[in-house]
């Protein structure tokens, strides 16, 4: 495990490292996932496109997916990970915060 100081209490690949995460985990890996949650969500019966917020979003890569069948507001408390969510995903509000 990797260590952290107070200083840097975000691992690296929150930080520095963020434009690299989607080399890592591409959105296209997350397809399958996305359709089963979207699967779920649309079974509740809610009406017209609702809005999810996605709590520790980090790049984006299950709204990437799950923003042609609802609104999203992503979370994340990196700011570094939210402007990577920010380019494959400029039509969802994104928020800092935990």
């Amino acid at each position: 495990m990797a260590r952290r100081t107070s200083k840097n209490a975000r691992p690296a690949l929150y930080r520095e490292l963020a434009p690299w995460f989607h080399l890592l985990t591409h959105p296209k890996s997350y397809a399958g996932e996305a359709r089963f949650a979207a699967r779920l969500l649309k079974a509740r019966g809610a009406k017209g496109r609702p809005t999810i917020l996605e709590l520790g979003s980090g790049g984006g890569n299950n709204a990437f997916h799950l923003k042609k069948h609802f609104a999203m507001t992503l979370t994340d408390i990196s700011p570094e990970m939210l402007a990577l969510s920010r380019g494959i995903n400029p039509d969802c509000e994104h928020l800092v915060g935990d």
